[in-house]
């Protein structure tokens, strides 16, 4: 659903269906926002989700240097004015570059919806290589919505295909190669598989996916209202997805209340969380200009993700979020 250009802001919405019996009608608690990022699945019942990902490109420096880079030891972690090259790790003659990342949610549980999101530092064209645990080979995957945005970097674009179709296991080792891309100095280049599965162990509660690609710099935070889940709602887990952030720039912030979370991966550092570190990441601990981050927290009534940063630019992708409503 697409809200008018001439829509009022702030005033609740309306609806009223009629039938052969009496009509119903619903009116919501808010209205249309001028802030904001559309929902592009959401679901109720005894639900999980998870976000993994990987990079792309990787510094230049081969050795010693590069392979304590990647580890996440030294003084230059990020992609910030470093040369960056292909990374390519599936031992696959036809591609250029590839990486892989696991997914690990409870085995008894079912894949009801898949997305792939992919970004790189370069003008968005083609289509990206896909493989699923147990496949013998890639699919071509072609992007069904993409936004460009220009970083101080330069140009730079996120790409979303609903890949649900191809995501049967809940378990093992996804990969995705050939992204479009540009190697070069402060280039960024990576990808992010998110799920959300039915677990009948889980408790009951509700899940969306929110994306966009808005730029987080100093003195432009970013709102995310989260309306949709159940007001006054307790613990949840929160999966970012944001690209081009710099490990070395701390003074990023993501929040859902009162303070700063602390993300379970890379420096676990609440007042750093872009410092280029993707769950799930296979052959690397460090990701140069892309972060997947986990995140816990307690939702309040009026539950809004904030984004904010100091001294770094990152480029918001994807966000998915699961609140507990009852056990």
């Amino acid at each position: 659903m697409k809200a008018a250009p001439t829509a009022a802001l702030d005033v609740p919405l309306s609806l009223r269906v009629g039938g052969g019996g009496e009509p119903v009608s619903a009116e919501s608690e808010s209205g249309v926002r001028a802030f904001g990022a559309p929902a592009r699945f959401a679901a109720e019942g005894r639900v999980v989700t998870a976000a993994i990902g990987n990079t792309l490109l990787t510094r230049a420096p081969t050795g010693r240097m590069c392979r304590a880079v990647r580890s996440r030891d030294g003084d230059e972690r990020d992609n910030d004015q470093a040369p960056m090259r292909l990374f390519d790790r599936d031992g696959d003659p036809s591609t250029k570059s590839s990486s892989a990342a696991r997914l690990d949610l409870p085995g008894r549980g079912r894949v009801v919806w898949a997305g792939l999101y992919w970004s790189a530092s370069a003008p968005a064209a083609g289509r990206v290589k896909f493989r699923a645990p147990g496949s013998t080979g890639y699919t071509q995957v072609s992007a069904t919505n993409v936004v460009e945005r220009v970083l101080p970097s330069g140009r730079a674009y996120q790409a979303f295909a609903d890949v649900t179709g191809l995501v049967r296991r809940l378990r093992g080792k996804y990969w995705v190669a050939d992204v479009p891309l540009r190697a070069g100095v402060s280039r960024h280049a990576g990808w992010s598989l998110v799920v959300v599965a039915a677990d009948p162990r889980r408790p009951y509660g509700q899940a969306v996916v929110v994306d966009t690609a808005v730029l987080v710099g100093a003195g432009t935070p970013v709102r995310l209202p989260l309306d949709g889940l159940a007001r006054g709602a307790g613990p949840a887990q929160l999966d970012v997805v944001a690209w081009e952030g710099d490990a070395d720039l701390r003074g990023d912030r993501v929040s859902a209340g009162a303070g700063p979370l602390r993300p379970e991966g890379g420096d676990r550092n609440p007042d750093n969380p872009f410092d280029g570190s993707s769950t799930g990441s296979v052959g690397v601990d460090l990701t140069p200009g892309v972060d997947v981050d986990r995140f816990h927290a307690v939702l309040g009534r009026n539950p809004v993700l904030r984004l904010s940063t100091r001294r770094d630019s990152v480029l918001f992708g994807a966000a998915a979020v699961t609140v507990q409503t009852r056990s």
